[in-house]
């Protein structure tokens, strides 16, 4: 490493804590911003930056449950009209902070005629940092982590 981009690195390295504890002020640090704090000094030092867990987290699910959780509130316990609430006249909307930006979505019911008549299914629309963002896209990025169809085993 040239000694231009070691300065660069140094630099990059105070403006990242400095930048943490102009985020955290006055208020008592906790255990994640100790941990932030600790992988950085990490990085001054050339350590490696360690992973502490590697359980991966379903964003979209997560997204698509708090979505389905607000429209049943609005919907189902206040309105107590939920039958009635098909369309994207009736929406909700629920959004989570993820690694690439906020994940929000927009839920709402509609109908749909099957084999064994009218059906109710879920419809959503995708934003990323209020980009709109498709499902294959939210799966290549990574923010995904279960299939999104069901497989149905024969009996």
């Amino acid at each position: 490493m040239s000694h231009a981009a070691r300065l660069a690195r140094e630099d990059a390295i105070t403006d990242a804590l400095r930048a943490v504890t102009t985020a955290l002020g006055d208020d008592l640090p906790t255990d994640q911003a100790f941990r932030i704090i600790d992988a950085i000094k990490r990085l001054r030092d050339g350590q490696p930056a360690r992973v502490t867990s590697t359980e991966r987290r379903d964003y979209m699910a997560e997204v698509q449950e708090r979505a389905r959780t607000a429209w049943t509130q609005i919907y189902l316990i206040e309105d107590q009209r939920g039958a009635d609430c098909i369309g994207p006249q009736a929406d909700a909307t629920a959004g989570i902070d993820t690694p690439l930006g906020r994940l929000r979505v927009t839920t709402w019911r509609r109908s749909w005629i099957g084999e064994r008549g009218q059906r109710i299914a879920w419809a959503s629309e995708y934003y990323l940092s209020e980009e709109p963002i498709t499902v294959a896209e939210i799966k290549a990025a990574g923010l995904a982590q279960r299939p999104t169809t069901r497989r149905r085993r024969k009996l």
